[in-house]
């Protein structure tokens, strides 16, 4: 449709209304096409500007960016949207602690400022909320996730009930990221890795595919620790309880940093003893704890452990579904980005005692690439050690 002011005596070349009528049809190429009026018809311009019957606007309108109007579009969608925000586990532990933090200050960074809600979906160590964000959650932007950090290496393993890609989620940042412990009560008497290749020691555990599951399951069948499970508890503070009343000896993985928030008195007074830690380096307040890459008898084995280790850098990862509008996303990898630098956030965490080393939702996609993709005899190899 032709607009009024390509009309009549005192309209706009037609160059010009045809630039118009472009612009609306095809914002992409609405810089290009105005620069090369601006050259061509400088003068009609100045005079555009004399006349009081030239609507003024329609400058605006050829020079100003699209990418203007796409923001407005974020913001406008956001502002009627309410941000559900998906924790794949209960609400006893460090990913709800992760999730909650962040709802408190990612709003503000978000065109539009929309509310945000949190929802606990917890089911198999994660895998539920996973497999759900890639068959059911809306694809418009209004839910982001987090969920345990092993999802890939899950996928990469061949876990029971992965039914997702990871390297189709859309990847947004993580907030930090520490190694994962196996530990035991002292009351067992066992001191080091090398103590639970001599004496059973009963482990807690939430469920088949997780890891407290897996790597006492790698370490019997890699090193020949003697470690047995008792899986089926509710959540990792369940689990807990149980170590303390005597029901099972000690769990096979307990993020350094929720441990040493949540029971380093534990760990001073010499209650319970770290055995190994799962992650490519030692912890610095941990130096004289092995790595489990250390204990691979071979590269082949090093390799391994590091493939099993390589999801501790994924850490608390905050991910949207395949399929959200590219530019919802990248509104989304900012609005975290600014949050990861926010003073006020920043007091948040020290507040409660929450680590900050953040990673972008790049450099987390580049890890689960490389997870995903890792060569077949370090999948075999992993596949073997993780079977009871």
């Amino acid at each position: 449709m032709m607009f009024r002011w390509c009309k009549g005596p005192a309209s706009f070349p037609p160059d010009v209304c045809s630039a118009i009528v472009l612009s609306k049809r095809e914002p992409s190429l609405l810089m290009s096409t105005s620069k090369k009026l601006f050259r061509r018809r400088s003068g009609f311009w100045m005079r555009a500007f004399a006349g009081a019957t030239t609507p003024f606007f329609i400058i605006a309108l050829l020079v100003s960016s699209p990418s203007r109007a796409e923001d407005a579009t974020i913001a406008d969608f956001y502002r009627r949207a309410t941000l559900t925000l998906v924790v794949g586990a209960d609400a006893t532990g460090d990913y709800d602690i992760a999730a909650r933090l962040l709802s408190r200050h990612l709003g503000a960074h978000i065109p539009g400022k929309p509310n945000i809600i949190v929802q606990n979906m917890p089911g198999a160590s994660g895998i539920k909320s996973a497999n759900w964000l890639y068959a059911a959650a809306p694809r418009d932007g209004s839910t982001l996730a987090i969920f345990n950090k092993s999802m890939a290496l899950y996928e990469a393993t061949g876990v029971a009930n992965t039914a997702y890609k990871s390297r189709e989620f859309n990847w947004i940042g993580s907030t930090g990221h520490s190694n994962d412990l196996v530990i035991v009560a002292a009351r067992t008497g066992v001191r080091t890795i090398g103590d639970a290749r001599q004496k059973i020691v009963t482990m807690g555990s939430i469920g088949a595919g997780g890891t407290m599951t897996t790597h006492p399951l790698i370490l019997n069948n890699a090193i020949g620790t003697k470690f047995k499970l008792v899986q089926g508890y509710a959540g990792g503070q369940i689990v807990d309880l149980a170590m303390e009343r005597g029901e099972v000896d000690g769990r096979g993985s307990y993020n350094w940093s929720d441990l040493r928030d949540k029971h380093g008195d534990l760990v001073r007074s010499g209650k319970v003893n770290i055995l190994v830690q799962f992650g490519l380096t030692r912890e610095k307040d941990l130096p004289d704890i092995p790595t489990s890459v250390e204990l691979g008898a071979n590269d082949l084995e090093r390799q391994t452990f590091s493939f099993l280790s390589a999801d501790i850098a994924i850490g608390k990862s905050f991910v949207m579904p395949a399929g959200v509008p590219a530019a919802r996303v990248e509104a989304m990898r900012t609005a975290f980005d600014e949050t990861m630098r926010d003073p006020e956030f920043l007091a948040d965490a020290r507040t409660i005692g929450a680590d900050i080393n953040p990673a972008t939702g790049a450099e987390v996609r580049a890890i689960v690439e490389g997870i995903v993709a890792a060569p077949t005899e370090v999948r075999d190899l992993s596949q073997k050690w993780m079977r009871e």
